[in-house]
């Protein structure tokens, strides 16, 4: 059964879905919801969605919303890793994006709807405060360019993921206003290139034909109509992920951090025979490159020549004796490297790939790349003794040649601790950032394998080292801070706690500000990576150490990121009632709002929904019905106990009652909360029964003496 997508070509979250369902040529039937008409309150859609939002996507019996969660569920349901990366590190910084993004681009949403789009489609008025809104987005172009837009694609990934499929559509909303890009070049160039792609295009025509109908000024059309960019750069690779050539010329260009055109050649449909791609490469081989008017192929030629074009010294040297012996490795490895590339292919690749038969000969194949690798690791590595081929102080274009043909026997049963000195060789190669880009796509394949333990160690996520400790950045009056410690409590990580004064300003000075430049609560420290936004913490953690009771394997975890992204629209309203009427007034001096009754009016139908829609009218125990609690449930409760602090009546909400007191009854998740229970103890006014038998850990009306705090 196909996938049917409830979209609205006006809805940016809609663009976003609809262009990755494009992008991974899912087939789809797509359904449009008409906004203006209001036909996503009907009754026919609110059974589909009952938060009454696009998109909505339906599989089979599965109905889901929230535009995040069904971008990873596609991404995982059709394997599209090079979206939503395994590597447990990249995939953290993609939903790091997609959770800011939640609500750090309000400005943006805001600015553009209440200044252009409700004045023209609604006859609304032009607010009086357009200049205040004019200079929040500013200030969030500005963080966005220097926190995420660090490279040609969000956080310098290597290709394009769902965070840039997001963004585009996050951005793409100031195409409609007075934004001059040209303040924000990067941005710019970043969008153009967006557009250049035509499945993204595809997915934004309506849009961006109502943007040409509108005069658009010069730096809007050349965004969505400028030169296709993937045919502009001046250097485009053909190549294919699994070729161990086209691997190693991959890597050279990604050492030289210049942009770059890759297409994929696919050997299995024999695109290398096919006349357009002869007429670049006549030798029919990959990899080959255009650059302006040259065209290149046999990998040692395009990897000198990237290398001089973009003085890789330290890769090629000038000096003659270093580069002869650059040369001279690499004359060697055409002729008697061959071994490895025959062993692989046709007793492994081939039979696995092609069905091909595996040689009699194997045995003996094996015995020859141990021999070649034995007088390697001699000559080129004084036994292991090196670090780089010839005594190199630094990977040349040499290592990084025989590195990817290395690379190749991780999926044999190739004995690499036999050869003296190459285990460790091996590791120190695939150290090397460039070296695991260039791989990740066959990384990605090997994960799925059948692989020894040392290939498992280089493929796979980086086991955490002893120098590694989490180190969480922590206030325990922040709601999301007490979500990402109690997950770690409950799974008994190790992990250092710094606490960060918030009113003393710490979260904006040196070195927080360095680890968290949104200068939020909670963040984290792994090592020398750091990361922000509770929910890719809490995912982060997660997979890291493979806590799927937490954050469960597929389909549920679809329903789990379904809540997730619907927290960071809508339960937060939670706090925002409990700044509005608590904490602003009592330490913020700000005037308590005159519509009380009605907020809290909004939040229980608030908590009603939650019920009625994620516990399931009250048959489930835990967020979505999951056996045990997940990081939906760490998330829900630190949002709810805010409500403490205003004595809320949870009286008509006897699901919920339920549901707190069973997760308080957790010893490390209370023990998370005991401080945050004294101060609302001591701060609030008056405490209903069940509030105060949960903050002192009693029964209802029970004795304090056997509190648990």
């Amino acid at each position: 059964m196909s996938l049917i997508l409830y979209f609205s070509p006006l809805s940016p979250p809609s663009r976003a879905v609809r262009s990755f369902l494009l992008l991974s040529k899912a087939v789809f039937q797509g359904k449009v919801v008409d906004l203006l008409k209001g036909e996503h309150k009907s009754a026919e859609f609110s059974n589909i969605n009952p938060n009454e939002s696009l998109p909505a996507l339906v599989d089979g019996g599965l109905k889901m919303f929230e535009s995040h969660a069904i971008l990873k569920y596609i991404a995982v349901k059709k394997q599209l890793y090079q979206y939503y990366p395994k590597n447990s590190r990249n995939r953290a910084q993609v939903d790091c994006y997609l959770d800011w993004s939640q609500t750090g681009l309000e400005a943006i949403g805001k600015y553009v709807n209440q200044c252009f789009l409700f004045p023209k489609f609604m006859n609304k008025p032009v607010p009086d405060n357009k200049q205040e809104l004019h200079k929040d987005v500013i200030d969030t172009l500005k963080f966005f360019e220097s926190t995420f837009l660090t490279g040609r694609y969000i956080f310098n990934q290597s290709a394009i993921t769902l965070a840039d499929i997001k963004a585009t559509s996050d951005l793409s909303q100031l195409l409609a206003s007075d934004l001059d890009f040209n303040q924000f070049p990067k941005i710019k160039e970043y969008l153009q290139e967006m557009f250049s792609i035509q499945p993204i295009k595809e997915a934004y025509a309506e849009y961006l034909q109502m943007i040409n109908s509108s005069n658009p000024n010069d730096c809007v059309s050349y965004i969505i109509n400028g030169v296709d960019k993937s045919q502009s750069w001046k250097i485009t690779l053909y190549m294919h992920p699994f070729s161990s050539p086209s691997r190693a010329a991959r890597t050279v260009l990604l050492f030289s951090g210049l942009d770059y055109n890759e297409k994929t050649v696919n050997l299995l449909q024999g695109e290398h025979k096919q006349p357009e791609y002869s007429a670049i490469n006549p030798n029919q081989s990959i990899p080959a490159i255009v650059d302006e008017n040259i065209k290149l192929f046999e990998s040692g030629a395009v990897m000198k020549y990237v290398a001089r074009k973009f003085n890789l010294y330290n890769l090629y040297p000038t000096q003659l004796q270093p580069k002869a012996k650059v040369d001279e490795y690499l004359d060697f490895h055409l002729t008697e490297m061959n071994s490895i590339s025959k062993y692989t292919f046709s007793c492994f690749m081939g039979p696995q790939m092609m069905k091909l038969p595996i040689p009699a000969d194997k045995d003996q194949q094996l015995q020859n790349v141990i021999g070649t690798l034995e007088f390697f690791s001699k000559v080129f590595l004084n036994n292991g003794k090196w670090q780089f081929i010839n005594d190199s102080p630094q990977p040349t274009l040499a290592d990084i040649k025989v590195g990817c043909d290395l690379g190749q026997l991780f999926i044999t049963d190739f004995p690499f601790e036999k050869i003296p000195g190459l285990e460790n060789y091996v590791k120190r190669l695939f150290d090397i950032p460039e070296m695991r880009r260039s791989h990740c796509e066959m990384f990605g394949f090997l994960q799925n394998q059948k692989i020894g333990r040392f290939a498992q160690s280089i493929c796979q996520t980086q086991p955490l080292r002893s120098q590694e400790r989490i180190t969480l950045y922590f206030n325990f009056v922040s709601p999301p801070a007490k979500a990402a410690k109690s997950l770690l409590m409950l799974a008994n990580i190790p992990f250092t706690e710094k606490v960060i004064d918030v009113q003393a300003g710490e979260n904006k000075k040196k070195p927080f500000t360095d680890i968290n430049p949104n200068e939020s609560i909670p963040a984290l420290s792994f090592g020398n990576f750091n990361l922000f936004e509770t929910h890719a913490i809490m995912k982060f953690i997660c997979i890291q150490f493979n806590l799927t009771d937490f954050y469960p394997n597929y389909p549920l975890r679809a329903k789990i990121d379904c809540y997730l992204d619907f927290h960071h629209s809508e339960t937060r309203k939670i706090s925002l009632f409990v700044l509005d009427f608590f904490f602003g007034p009592k330490f913020l001096k700000r005037e308590m709002p005159k519509n009380q009754e009605d907020r809290e009016r909004e939040v229980s139908e608030l908590l009603h929904f939650i019920v009625n829609v994620f516990f399931a009218g009250g048959k489930y125990k835990y967020v979505m019905g999951s056996r045990t609690p997940t990081i939906a449930d760490l998330s829900l409760i630190c949002e709810i106990t805010t409500l403490f602090f205003v004595d809320f009546d949870f009286s008509q909400f006897p699901t919920l009652k339920a549901y707190l007191k069973d997760m308080f009854n957790m010893k490390q998740v209370r023990e998370t909360y005991s401080k945050f229970f004294m101060v609302t103890r001591f701060m609030s006014k008056s405490m209903n029964p069940f509030i105060e038998s949960i903050a002192k850990g009693t029964e209802e009306g029970g004795s304090s003496c056997c509190q648990l705090i």
